[in-house]
Parts: C-alpha cells; sequence; structure tokens
C-alpha cells in the first residue's frame, strides 16, 4: 500500500494542478491572448502594421515604447509576437498535458518575463504585503505555484504525455 501512495500522490497533485489551472487560468490567458491578436471582436485596439497584432499586445508587453510613441524595431515586433503565442499555445499544452514540463516550465518564465517587462512585477505591490489592492508579485508566485507540481512531476496518467507513455511501453518491447 505505500507504494500505491507513493505512486498515487505525485499524480493525483499534477493532475488536480492542471485541473485548477484549466479551469482558472487557461480561460484567462487564452481570453489575454485573443485581445492581443488584431482585427479579432477580442482585440484590444487596431491591429498593429503588417503583423497580426493589436496595439494591445505592444501596450502589454512594451508600455514604455507605446507610452514614449516609438516604433518598435524588429526584435521588438518579434518579442510581442512570441509573447503573444506562449500566450495562447502553452497554457492549452498545459491543460491538455502535452509536453507538460516543458510547457509548464516555459509558462511560468512567460508569467515572470511579462510582468517584468510591463513593469508589473516591480510597481504594482511588494511580496507577502497584506493589500488586496496590488496583486502583482503575489499574483506571479500564485500562478507559478499552480504550474510547479507540473513543471516538476510531468503532466500526470490523465494527459495526452501519459497516454503516449503508456502506448510507448506497450508497442515498444525492452532492450
Amino acid at each position: 500500500m505505500p507504494g500505491f501512495i507513493r505512486f498515487l500522490t505525485p499524480a493525483l497533485t499534477v493532475t488536480l494542478a492542471r485541473a485548477g489551472f484549466a479551469a482558472v487560468l487557461l480561460p484567462w490567458f487564452v481570453i489575454g491572448g485573443l485581445t492581443k491578436v488584431g482585427g479579432l471582436s477580442l482585440s484590444v485596439g487596431p491591429p498593429a502594421g503588417v503583423w497580426p497584432l493589436s496595439l494591445g499586445a505592444y501596450y502589454a508587453f512594451l508600455p514604455e515604447l507605446m507610452a514614449n510613441g516609438d516604433e518598435p524595431n524588429l526584435g521588438q515586433h518579434v518579442f510581442v509576437w512570441s509573447m503573444t503565442l506562449s500566450e495562447l499555445i502553452l497554457p492549452v499544452m498545459v491543460a491538455a498535458g502535452l509536453f507538460g514540463r516543458l510547457s509548464a516550465a516555459l509558462l511560468v518564465a512567460h508569467i515572470w518575463a511579462a510582468s517584468a517587462v510591463a513593469g508589473h512585477l516591480f510597481t504594482t505591490g511588494r511580496l507577502f504585503d497584506s493589500s488586496p489592492f496590488d496583486p502583482g508579485p503575489d499574483q506571479m508566485v500564485l500562478w507559478s505555484l499552480v504550474l510547479l507540481p507540473v513543471a516538476i512531476h510531468g503532466a500526470g496518467p490523465l494527459s495526452i504525455d501519459g497516454i503516449l507513455s503508456r502506448w510507448r511501453r506497450r508497442r515498444i518491447p525492452p532492450f
């Protein structure tokens, strides 16, 4: 029985972490990502040039650039495009359990990078303060802790990774 509990604990933990993430944060990320794609009904602002991004995408990830009225260079366009794609693709991968460790770790990096670059990490409160009105760093810690079990243990048995792993074990004979 102790062996079964040892197996069950990480499997249950990552499954619950992914279910909680899918219920609470997946819609937040997908809707947030869609607001950054130009031309959609959810877009924040008009499309920005030839890139399929809205002005809201540039404001979300490069607010200083937008405040100064500067024209983004190629590297900044690529950065905003990659951050937008990360916001749309990685959460779906985490929820589905596809490349669980990698997608969860990259999403944690995305969360912290987006907050740091946008300035929210250092200007909206302090870590472990008691104010509910400036959750910046506290929110990043909470979101990271939801993804941490998946980044450490993988996506679990009820995932695409788990299904593929069981399929490989049956199809590939041991050496």
